[in-house]
């Protein structure tokens, strides 16, 4: 145990001296209210164990997963001004008359759950809660006039004039405004046995510094030191300045957050290392509240917005001029001084060490005198510093510009021999090349070398000492000094040579090698073929990339610039079955001086790369050496349907010990019209953004990982019903990859695809097959009764036609019939004719017979003559026979008409006979032997019988009564 008087000498020689600032100065992100959308003023800053911070501000609780900001408010919408975690993430809260805590809701959001119910009645109305710390198990809530213990879901109020609560270690102290500095143990605040009591002073921050010592800062009268329950006095930290919040900001410094002088950060020892305030690049000088994040970098709450600096990253920035922004072209560490040359001439600072990370040396960068215009670059030669200037050739010396040459301006230096000291140094101007000469340790200018007055900023010289200049907009120059050294030969080679281009070509020594670096990648030149051929070394590294500047540090590592980013090709370390690997700075994109690119590698701690504002210093030991584990945080899932709603807030309820992930109940089953999602993601990896990069899948869509973005949002619209895992990854610059984080979620089928909606289609179906049979059914009755019909109908056609054909046929048969009764008949007519002219000629012979047998006497040969003749007379009178000759051929038509007219004579019958065969009024007077009157008598005499009409001759009746009957 060391004794007390110790502590105290230790006190003295820790007085804080006020000194210059850090060189380099740490990357600063300043986030105003337009930023995050919240209140102005930030009061307390949390990180729970997955990276997510949290701030406690005028509007609510801010959180930022480094992509994107969300704000809870209080019920009664105030000041939110303390925050604490504890080890199960849960978030407490202090605010303007409300204390409780945030916890992850049913849907992944933070949900507010006040514990203003539980404090006792006498206590419950308070106004601001300005600190909040757990202290084993319990949760202390401290307002100006009473502190809250909340444990076991109680609340114990301790009243008092309470000005200050801070955790320490494993102590909680409390400062009381009449009993001083208290500390809470046995449940009770019990006063810390100090001299000064410390009732009179505003506490405002107090740090552990080991050997049981505590720092107290108050935010009027400086430091004060707590030892085993002494208090030391300390002299006011900084004049005029009030300390707002102190923290410990690594193993060997603290921070202290002011009102007026932004951060300081200083040793143990009481020095001052760092001021950042609005001159650095601070937001606002009024520091409220301070936090160190788990990669050790600052978060300052400020009086007006929120500031990130990374105070641990390997990046670092070096203004030399602080009354004016320059850009710096070069660097160059010598005797122990930085120079950097800017476009406000050449600026340097003494350095106490040249080991370790240089952008901690204190100290203020002081103007080279007589370096008023640009200076592009500070060669070292012959253990000189040579300036090339806009206003010409320089020499540095004594923290003074000596001009050498100031015939024109001057861009780089390259010795013609490698043998230390060199003699004759060439320089490219604006104008050519000059040769400088160095004797007796002095340069001195010689003279303007003839044959070539281009602008060459770019000068090597190689092996068999051929000078090699590139001109940008030119091509490649290949040179050769004459023998008397005052003369040039150059021979331009383009693309015709075999470049990928004549413009943007740039010359270096890589490898004791001299390329070309060209907008397709490495080149050299092969003597063999005198035509330029991709290099064999460096092909292999840089394929067809387009490369504006090379550098080879001391290591054999290759810097180089591409576009307006910035690597390292690192030869130390094997990347899978390559021998080296690439590492690229994303920090520096943008950042680097287009068009005048330079780095400068003095260590691997060390490294120096032009910038639009000043210099950028790299400690690439560190960067490359950093251990930051990579994480992704799933910050929000919205769906979208008829309305927006957010399906998960970003806080799953189950851990392990990889982190937090989903549970089972707490995968979503969605209907069909939200089928669009947008997801956020972040890595909680503040300041290095711009390194991480993103890949994600979505199980279910996606068949494969999505290639690698920095964009931290993907939107997925009508996706189809099924189960899905939304997976996201990120990684680094470094090649360091995160865990993957999942998120289930499931879109139901839209109605029509639900069980019931199938059970419904199968019912459906069924009933649809029974109804098609059926009308199948009726369908085939219907045809079969049409068959029917048509074959009915069929029938009875074919049965008309057979009626018709029938008809035809009788019609036919009866025509053929009524031919042959014609015929006939006109053969019984020709027949009674004849044998009524037969007759009439028997009849003659007869009567000439008869003559002959009266004058020749009786005569018994003419007698048996006239007998015969007799009998032959009687046979043509047989009117039977003619009458049934007649009826057979005319369907009984005499019968008939007898029948039908009984009172018709054997006579009448006769003559409907004859006229039926259509003989005239005489034909018939000589078949019937009487006049043709007596016809004519005939004939009116049966036209009564038969009660003929006047219209109606007796021949058309015979023919219709002849028609009927046959029908």
């Amino acid at each position: 145990m060391k004794p007390v008087w110790l502590f105290f000498l230790w006190v003295i020689a820790c007085l804080p001296v006020a000194g210059q600032n850090t060189i380099g100065l740490p990357q600063m992100i300043n986030y105003s209210k337009n930023d995050y959308h919240a209140g102005t003023q930030t009061w307390d800053i949390k990180q729970d164990s997955r990276g997510m911070m949290y701030f406690a501000n005028n509007e609510g609780m801010l959180t930022y997963d480094g992509s994107h900001w969300k704000v809870y408010a209080l019920p009664n919408k105030t000041i939110v001004r303390a925050l604490a975690i504890d080890s199960t993430d849960r978030i407490y809260a202090g605010g303007q008359g409300e204390i409780g805590y945030f916890t992850p809701g049913a849907n992944g959001n933070l949900v507010y759950t006040s514990l203003r119910n539980l404090v006792p009645a006498a206590y419950n109305k308070f106004a601001d809660i300005w600190k909040v710390e757990i202290y084993k198990e319990s949760i202390f809530f401290q307002a100006s006039d009473r502190i809250f213990e909340y444990r076991n879901n109680t609340i114990r109020v301790y009243p008092n004039e309470w000005m200050y609560l801070k955790r320490v270690g494993d102590k909680l102290y409390a400062q009381d405004k009449r009993n001083g500095l208290m500390a809470f143990k046995q449940q009770e605040w019990l006063p810390v046995n100090t001299g000064p009591k410390m009732n009179n002073l505003l506490i405002s921050g107090m740090v552990d510094i080991g050997n049981d010592s505590l720092l107290i800062s108050t935010q009027r009268d400086g430091l004060y030191f707590l030892y085993r329950d002494v208090i030391v006095k300390h002299q006011p930290f900084i004049a005029g300045s009030n300390i707002n919040t102190a923290a410990r900001i690594n193993t060997t410094g603290l921070v202290a957050g002011t009102s007026a002088d932004g951060c300081i950060i200083f040793d143990l020892n009481g020095q001052i290392i760092q001021k950042i305030s609005r001159v650095e690049g601070l937001q606002n000088n009024d520091v409220i509240s301070i936090f160190l994040d788990k990669n050790q970098n600052l978060w300052t709450g400020l009086n007006n917005g929120i500031s990130f600096i990374a105070y641990n990253a390997a990046i670092k920035y070096i203004a030399p001029n602080k009354n004016n922004e320059v850009s710096g072209h070069s660097a160059r560490i010598f005797n122990n001084e930085l120079y950097i040359g800017t476009t406000d001439g050449a600026w340097y600072v003494p350095l106490a060490t040249t080991s370790g990370d240089l952008s901690f040396s204190k100290g203020d960068f002081t103007h080279v005198k007589n370096s008023k215009s640009e200076v592009w670059r500070l060669d070292e030669v012959n253990n000189q510093i040579l300036m090339a200037q806009h206003g010409g050739a320089a020499l540095l010396r004594d923290h003074s510009s000596v001009t050498l040459s100031d015939n024109t301006g001057a861009w780089l230096f390259k010795p013609v021999s490698s043998v230390f000291p060199a003699h004759n140094i060439l320089v490219g101007t604006y104008t050519g090349i000059r040769m400088l000469a160095f004797n007796q340790n002095k340069f001195t200018d010689a003279e303007q070398l003839e044959g070539i007055s281009e602008s060459l900023r770019f000068l090597e010289i190689d092996n068999n000492n051929t000078i090699w200049a590139s001109h940008p907009y030119r091509g490649v120059y290949k040179l050769q000094l004459s023998t008397d050294g005052k003369a040039i030969s150059s021979r331009l080679l383009t693309d015709s040579a075999g470049l990928p281009s004549a413009l943007g070509n740039y010359v270096f020594k890589i490898k004791n090698r001299v390329v070309f670096a060209t907008s397709k990648g490495i080149y050299e030149f092969d003597a063999a073929t005198g035509r330029f051929i991709p290099s064999a070394f460096l092909t292999p590294i840089f394929g067809n990339m387009e490369i504006r500047y090379l550098s080879e540090d001391a290591e054999g590592n290759i810097w180089f610039c591409s576009g307006k980013t910035i690597g390292v090709v690192n030869f130390h370390q094997p990347s899978g079955n390559k021998s080296f690997a690439i590492t690229w700075i994303p920090e520096l994109t943008g950042k680097i001086l287009l068009g005048f690119e330079n780095i400068y590698p003095f260590n691997k701690e060390n490294i120096f790369i032009s910038s639009e504002k000043g210099m950028i210093h790299l400690n690439y030991e560190k960067y490359t050496t950093n251990k930051q584990v990579v994480k992704v945080l799933l910050g929000q899932v919205k769906t979208i349907g008829k309305s927006d709603s957010i399906l998960f807030g970003g806080y799953f309820h189950q851990r392990n010990a990889t982190g937090y992930y989903q549970d089972e109940q707490e995968i979503f089953s969605l209907p069909k019209n939200y089928n669009s999602f947008h997801f956020e993601y972040s890595s909680p990896a503040y300041g290095l953004q711009n390194n991480i990069e993103y890949s994600y899948q979505l199980e279910g869509y996606d068949h494969q990982w999505s290639a690698w973005s920095a964009k931290s949002e993907k939107d997925y619209t009508n996706l189809p019903d099924g189960k899905y895992v939304f997976k996201i990854k990120a990684h680094d610059n470094l090649g360091h990859e995160s865990d993957v984080v999942n998120y289930s979620f499931v879109v139901r089928p839209a109605w029509y695809k639900t069980t019931w909606a199938y059970l419904l289609y199968v019912a459906l179906f069924l009933g649809l097959l029974y109804l098609v049979n059926r009308w199948q059914e009726r369908s085939l009755r219907r045809q079969q009764q049409r068959f029917d019909e048509e074959q009915q109908r069929l029938k009875y056609i074919y049965q008309l036609e057979l009626e018709k054909n029938e008809k035809e046929i009788i019609k036919l048969q009866n025509e053929k019939l009524a031919s042959e009764i014609h015929f006939k008949n006109n053969a019984l007519a020709d027949a009674s004719m004849h044998l009524v002219e037969r007759g009439d000629a028997l009849v003659k012979v007869k009567d000439i017979l008869a003559a002959v047998y009266k004058k020749n006497g009786n005569n018994p040969e003419i007698k048996n003559a006239l007998g015969l003749l007799n009998d032959v007379e009687k046979n043509n009178d047989n009117w039977e026979q003619f009458a049934a000759h007649f009826d057979a051929i005319n369907n009984n038509f005499l019968k008939k008409l007898k029948a039908a007219f009984p009172a018709l004579t054997p006579t009448d019958l006769k003559v409907c006979a004859y006229l039926q065969l259509k003989l005239s009024s005489k034909e018939i007077a000589q078949l019937m032997a009487i006049s043709v009157r007596g016809v004519e008598i005939k004939r009116y005499r049966l036209r009564k019988k038969l009660n003929l009409p006047t219209a109606l001759s007796i021949s058309d009746f015979l023919n219709e009564f002849a028609e009927a009957k046959a029908d």
